[in-house]
């Protein structure tokens, strides 16, 4: 049975894709900071829940051990803190020193230590979740544009580091869901921005993933699903 560890694996596309994972019936190691109760709804022999503060990085050691010795054929980096820019310095710093750990450090660590895990596997992908943002960046959301950048950057080191026995790509994503919040008027600026004008939903990614999965002549690339949204910008 192939064997998943993926990040930020609580809420909207996180808690989608365990699910999707499970229902295709792969083991499924979900890393969260603070389990929802929809995730902690899941449980069941395929599903492993293992909860870390991962904003610190003093506790990285100790969330490999919780994620055991077992083969790993796919490790999916979705943990992610999105907010606009702090305005005071001091908080502006302690922002960007959060996304950093998030997006950068954590999924360095977790490459670097689960690598031999990943290479007892005939198909091992690590596949990091970045954003459009990353080639034109929003000057009101600067700390986590930035800090995407520098995981999409990371991956295609990894992929160079990593090649031939373990497949890296990232995938950067336009708008796929709205949140419960979100006005009419926000809806339709944000469809309007895009060649797709309609919302995506999650489904996109997993189709993602598995067209990655299935294709082992794929490695070192980012793939957009943001319904052309990065050529309007």
């Amino acid at each position: 049975m192939p064997h998943m560890v993926i990040t930020g694996a609580s809420r909207r596309l996180g808690l989608f894709l365990t699910e999707q994972f499970l229902l295709a019936d792969w083991r499924v190691t979900a890393i969260t900071r603070s389990p929802s109760d929809a995730l902690l709804g899941l449980a069941q022999s395929n599903l492993r829940l293992v909860s870390a503060d991962y904003s610190h990085t003093e506790n990285f050691a100790a969330l490999v051990q919780e994620i055991g010795e077992d083969a790993i054929d796919l490790l999916f980096h979705n943990a992610s803190y999105f907010a606009p820019d702090a305005d005071e310095t001091s908080e502006a710093l302690d922002q960007m020193d959060q996304m950093l750990k998030t997006h950068v450090a954590l999924p360095m660590f977790l490459n670097n230590a689960l690598t031999g895990q990943l290479k007892q596997s005939a198909n091992a992908n690590i596949i990091h979740m970045t954003d459009i943002y990353v080639d034109n960046p929003n000057s009101r959301f600067s700390h986590y544009c930035a800090s995407k950048a520098a995981l999409e950057n990371l991956s295609k080191s990894f992929a160079k580091r990593l090649a031939p026995e373990v497949r890296v790509n990232s995938i950067q994503p336009g708008a796929l869901k709205f949140l419960p919040e979100h006005s009419d008027a926000a809806k339709q600026a944000v469809l309007s921005a895009a060649l797709i004008q309609q919302e995506a939903g999650f489904e996109p990614i997993y189709q993602t993933i598995q067209f990655i999965l299935n294709n082992p002549f794929i490695t070192g690339t980012a793939i957009k699903v943001d319904g052309g949204r990065s050529i309007c910008r």
